[in-house]
């Protein structure tokens, strides 16, 4: 008995932790993104999401996996010192980097 009342209160603190969901993911990589504070974040009924960060930068996504497109544009095309701004159409990525640099580049 004495060790079922040890195993309770582990289920129950296994039960209140939360894996990150969709939202969390987005929200963490808008940071990572704008490298400032969000100002605005939203996920619309069809499951696109805006983001505005505080220094003016905008970025709409289609999906989660643009998250990973977005991370290797930083990298590859702005040397890691961010997007200004980022929108996705069906057949090109259309970005700026934080140097200004404006770059549209296509899909396949």
């Amino acid at each position: 008995m004495k060790q079922l009342a040890l195993l309770i209160p582990v289920f129950l603190f296994a039960g209140c932790m939360n894996t990150p969901t969709t939202q969390d993911n987005y929200r963490e990589a808008s940071f990572e993104l704008c490298n400032t504070e969000v100002d605005v974040y939203s996920v619309s009924d069809d499951g696109r999401v805006r983001i505005i960060c505080s220094d003016g930068s905008k970025f709409a996504l289609q999906n989660e996996k643009t998250l990973d497109v977005m991370r290797d544009i930083n990298l590859d095309y702005c040397d890691g010192e961010g997007l200004g701004k980022f929108s996705e159409s069906n057949r090109y990525y259309s970005f700026s980097c934080k140097s200004g640099t404006l770059i549209s580049i296509s899909k396949k």
